[in-house]
């Protein structure tokens, strides 16, 4: 007895382009008993979720290929719809080497989906060629596209510009890491003044059980890098520092 695995779509009642999900069962459970198999699995894509990012993956299509190959089954698509002209999905479709069958549109199947999938293929060189004349035609109305549309940088000029968001991601990083280590750079200040070597410091933060920001023990790097960018290079062994206007060096502890 072959085994199947089904996969169907499911939108919302507003949807036009939805077909009842209890009509995809009925008729893919028809088509698996006509065909004298059985159904191991199913996967359901919701095609309506609250809010869609672009690309939409389908990672239940991905699961349902991924398990049709594992267990090799054939792969039975309740409803393909304008997938038939989605690049991915043919692709995926077409790397699997699988058979699999589509309920609406039988005539896509494992001898005709290179063509598809070429079709597919062409129709996203068209999309994208339609897209860049449309812009370009807007471009010439002296429309603004894309950053330089009006208001597009309200309330967050302070991200504008790739220099400007890295700065600001990394100052609040900063922020971050500050107000984490807040209770120990007084101890590790104090530490130094003692005349203690980062080696040390790193031995006591450990077995304090203290971790860096990335959640990994602290070396000697970590922490001389904790002081030079929170307490100052005055602070380090080898650079000398000024303390009530006599210069004081730094004292490294002997081994």
């Amino acid at each position: 007895m072959k085994k199947h695995i089904v996969y169907y779509r499911e939108w919302s009642k507003e949807s036009r382009s939805a077909v009842e999900i209890e009509a995809q069962v009925a008729e893919a459970e028809c088509f698996v008993a006509f065909n004298k198999g059985r159904i191991v699995a199913t996967y359901t894509e919701d095609e309506d979720p609250p809010y869609i990012k672009r690309p939409i993956k389908r990672p239940e299509l991905r699961k349902a290929i991924e398990h049709a190959v594992r267990s090799e089954a054939v792969l039975v698509i309740g409803h393909l719809g304008h997938l038939i002209k989605n690049l991915s999905v043919m692709r995926a479709l077409q790397n699997s080497n699988r058979d699999f069958f589509c309920l609406d549109t039988p005539e896509v199947n494992r001898q005709t989906i290179n063509m598809f999938a070429t079709k597919a293929g062409e129709e996203c060189r068209k999309v994208s060629e339609r897209s860049r004349k449309a812009m370009a035609a807007c471009r010439a109305r002296g429309v603004k596209l894309g950053s330089a549309r009006p208001g597009h940088w309200e309330g967050r000029d302070h991200l504008r510009g790739t220099k400007l968001a890295i700065a600001a991601a990394a100052k609040k990083k900063r922020e971050k890491t500050r107000n984490l280590y807040a209770l120990l750079l007084p101890e590790i200040r104090a530490r130094r003044e003692r005349g203690e070597t980062l080696p040390v410091i790193a031995e006591w933060l450990n077995q304090q059980g203290h971790v860096t920001t990335a959640g990994k023990p602290f070396t000697q790097t970590a922490v001389w890098r904790l002081i030079d960018r929170y307490l100052g290079k005055e602070w380090l062994g080898s650079v000398r520092r000024k303390t009530e206007g006599s210069k004081v060096r730094v004292s490294r502890a002997a081994g």
